[in-house]
C-alpha cells in the first residue's frame, strides 16, 4: 500500500500522529486478540467436555429408540410423541470483547415421562434418557454457538492486527523517514545557497 505524500513538515507531523495512532491501535488489538483466544480455549474445553459426556448417552437414546420404533406399532408411538411437554427456550446474551454471544437456558423442568400400558420398555428408555439429556445438550448448542462466534472475531481481529504490524505500520514508517531526509535536504541545500549569498 503506496501512500503519496508531500514532504512539507506539516505532513511529517500528520505522518507521525497516523503512526503513534497506527501502534497504539495496534497495541490494542492484540491485547484484544489475546483475551478472545484465552475465551476461546475456555469455552471450546466446555464443549468438548459436554460433548464427551453427552455423545455416549445419545448413541444409547438413539439405539433405544429405533428399537421402540422397531418394536412398536405406529399408533403407540403417536401419543408419546403428543404427550411430550411444551419447551421454551430463554435466551439471553453477554458482551465479550465486542462479541454478543448468546446463551440459551431451558426454562420449563423437564421430568421424564411415566410408564403406561401397552408401551414397550424401549420407548420408555428413549424418552427417559432424551428428558434428562436435553438440558446438557440445550448448553452444547450455547457453547457452539459462542466457539463459532469467537473463531470468527479471532480471525477478523488476526487480520486487522497483521494489517497493522506488517502494511501500514511500516509504510507511515518508510514515508515519515523519506519525508524527514527531504526537508533535511532542503534544509542542507538553503544553507548553502544563504552561505554563497
Amino acid at each position: 500500500m503506496k501512500i503519496k505524500v508531500s514532504a512539507t513538515r506539516m505532513q511529517l507531523l500528520l505522518l507521525k500522529r497516523r503512526l503513534e495512532l497506527a501502534r497504539r491501535g495496534h497495541k490494542l488489538l492484540k491485547d484484544k486478540l489475546d483475551g478472545l483466544v484465552q475465551r476461546f480455549l475456555s469455552t471450546k474445553k466446555e464443549y468438548v467436555e459436554l460433548y464427551d459426556r453427552i455423545s455416549p448417552k445419545l448413541s444409547g437414546i438413539f439405539l433405544s429408540s429405533s428399537a421402540a420404533s422397531a418394536l412398536s406399532l405406529p399408533h403407540e408411538l403417536t401419543p408419546a410423541a403428543k404427550e411430550a411437554p411444551e419447551l421454551t427456550i430463554k435466551t439471553d446474551s453477554k458482551n465479550i470483547m465486542g462479541v454478543v454471544i448468546p446463551n440459551y437456558l431451558l426454562e420449563a423442568d423437564v421430568r421424564p415421562p411415566l410408564v403406561t400400558a401397552g408401551r414397550s420398555t424401549e420407548l420408555f428408555e428413549a424418552v427417559k434418557g432424551f428428558t434428562e439429556i436435553l438440558p446438557d445438550l440445550v448448553k452444547m448448542a450455547s457453547r457452539d454457538k459462542a466457539v463459532r462466534l469467537l473463531a470468527k472475531q479471532i480471525i477478523e481481529t488476526r487480520r486487522r492486527v497483521n494489517a497493522l504490524e506488517y502494511i501500514l505500520i511500516p509504510e507511515l514508517s518508510r514515508n515519515a523517514k523519506e519525508t524527514r531526509m527531504k526537508l533535511e535536504e532542503y534544509e542542507r541545500s538553503s544553507r548553502i545557497v544563504l552561505l554563497k549569498l
